[in-house]
């Protein structure tokens, strides 16, 4: 509600019937939501805006609130009871029934499922690249020498020349 409340300072706000509490809400900053600017029309009676998210999440969106302050009418009592503390707590008022002893429980005859380990992704590792390599990704790989002998065909691990001396 804070954040909706500063974005509703920046609207224009047109009263198109006052009787009846409809507004066309007009935007005049961008707040990087995605959407254009543009204007909406806000029916504060029936619980309606044109951006939808007053009737998607029933929290007034920043038109209606800017359509409440210029009535001088709380935006917070159009709130859904949904985020009251009050209701909160009710979600919480009935009991529970505690669940009987694992022993008591009727045996379950049904169907198992057991998941498929082949069709299972191994997360391990570096990912395999999936790109289908062309002619222009092709280039001369350089030969890779021994860093004692310089020879190539093998490395300082494995070269033949490490126990040989010439003094």
């Amino acid at each position: 509600m804070k954040e909706e409340t500063s974005k509703s300072a920046t609207h224009q706000v047109s009263i198109f019937d006052y009787n009846n509490n409809t507004f066309s809400v007009k935007e005049t900053i961008n707040h990087g939501e995605g959407k254009p600017l543009g204007r909406y029309k806000v029916n504060l009676m029936e619980g309606w805006c044109d951006c939808g998210k007053f009737q998607a999440y029933r929290v007034p969106c920043s038109h209606v609130i800017a359509a409440c302050s210029v009535v001088r009418q709380d935006a917070f009592l159009l709130l859904s009871d949904v985020y009251k503390v009050a209701n909160l707590f009710g979600v919480y008022s009935t009991g529970f029934p505690v669940l009987p002893y694992d022993e008591y429980w009727p045996t379950y005859e049904g169907d198992q499922i057991f998941h498929n380990p082949v069709i299972r992704r191994n997360k391990k590792g570096r990912p395999v690249s999936t790109r289908i390599t062309t002619e222009m990704d092709a280039y001369d790989k350089l030969e890779r020498k021994c860093t004692l002998c310089r020879l190539p065909g093998h490395n300082r691990t494995r070269c033949p020349n490490v126990g040989t001396s010439n003094n």
